[in-house]
């Protein structure tokens, strides 16, 4: 288990302090909510960040590249066309 910090508003907490029997009980009926929210945030799907790639997709990226360079095709592509490539495809300044 590990141990986080959690802010909450103390005039909330002072509202339902008194349906608790004891601190323990709003402990642990705070960590099993808790959990509750995690588990159900975690199994949401959610798309995928715009750069990332399959293991495949990456093997067939760096396969291509490398044949390219072996076969002398290979074009250098000047590094301001690189940042604006950037820019315009995942919306950031690099």
């Amino acid at each position: 288990m590990c141990t986080r910090t959690i802010r909450i508003n103390d005039t909330l907490m002072e509202r339902v302090k008194p349906i608790f029997p004891n601190d323990q009980a709003l402990q642990t009926w705070l960590e099993e909510q808790l959990e509750s929210a995690l588990i159900r945030f975690a199994s949401q799907k959610r798309p995928a960040p715009p750069c990332s790639y399959s293991d495949e997709e990456m093997y067939s990226i760096v396969k291509q590249r490398l044949q390219s360079l072996e076969e002398g095709s290979a074009k250098l592509v000047d590094g301001d066309e690189v940042f604006a490539q950037i820019q315009s495809r995942y919306g950031f300044k690099a």
